[in-house]
């Protein structure tokens, strides 16, 4: 489906062009306009949601698939407003500190990505047991590990580690989930991984937010994160594109009777 979607390949070639764009103004200490950075960075992520909502509408008429990627749209867009809030681009509602706000809209978003997932688990008829637990208990597994080792190693914002621990499981519930699916369909695969990158985006940001920040930490958590938002919505609707029945035009026609088959009664 999206490679014969013009809409969904030039929106990708978009999202990547503004993408490879913001690294090029970040090394260039906003010689175009004031937050050219930052302002890329946002348009690709709009890129992204159009992209999803543009998925839902090539699905809607599929069931189960519709309304799975209509979760994964939900998710994206209030992705893209926890970045705008984290960006000074939305004041609403205010929190004390926007990195509050960002995690919120952040976590309202996973869970919309896990519904996403559910649904597709029921639609598709998967099996449970450790096939399904065994991704997500593991995911669970790896957040909590990673969070211990940024957020209880550090002396700094002692405050945010309980928001954060809460945030960062809820972040894993999504490549948990996806994994559960491709465990049992492969066309999953590529959520999964986005489900991933944005993970190890977000342990990224923790970094930054209990420790000193390295040289190339911000190009490294955009990459991670661009990219594992970009493979939850196309990998999203790779997967979701084989449980969608075929349009009319796609189905394969009716078999004509054979001739042994018409006797003279049946005329």
């Amino acid at each position: 489906m999206i490679s014969r979607s013009p809409s969904l390949v030039a929106l990708w070639i978009g999202w990547l062009a503004t993408l490879l764009a913001s690294f090029v103004a970040a090394r260039t200490a906003g010689t175009w306009w004031p937050d050219d950075r930052l302002d890329l960075r946002m348009v690709s992520c709009l890129l992204l949601v159009v992209a999803a909502w543009r998925g839902w509408m090539l699905l809607r008429g599929g069931g189960a698939a519709g309304a799975a990627m209509f979760w994964v749209a939900i998710g994206m867009t209030l992705g893209f407003y926890g970045d705008s809030h984290v960006g000074d681009r939305f004041w609403w509602p205010p929190f004390p500190q926007k990195i509050v706000g960002g995690i919120v809209f952040y976590g309202l978003g996973h869970l919309a990505y896990v519904a996403a997932c559910w649904l597709t688990r029921r639609a598709a008829g998967l099996s449970g047991g450790w096939v399904w637990n065994g991704p997500i208990f593991a995911w669970q597994v790896v957040a909590l590990v990673s969070w211990g080792a940024v957020a209880l190693t550090s002396d700094k914002e002692t405050g945010l580690r309980v928001p954060t621990l809460v945030y960062t499981l809820l972040v894993a519930a999504t490549p948990g989930f996806a994994s559960a699916l491709a465990a049992q369909r492969h066309t999953f695969g590529w959520m999964a991984l986005g489900g991933a990158l944005f993970l190890a985006s977000d342990v990224l940001l923790a970094w930054q937010l209990f420790h000193e920040a390295f040289d190339g930490i911000d190009e490294l958590t955009w990459v991670c994160y661009a990219g594992g938002e970009m493979l939850i919505v196309y990998g999203a609707l790779h997967g979701l594109t084989q449980l969608a029945p075929a349009p009319p035009s796609e189905k394969a026609p009716p078999k004509p009777a054979s001739r042994a088959a018409v006797t003279p009664g049946s005329l």
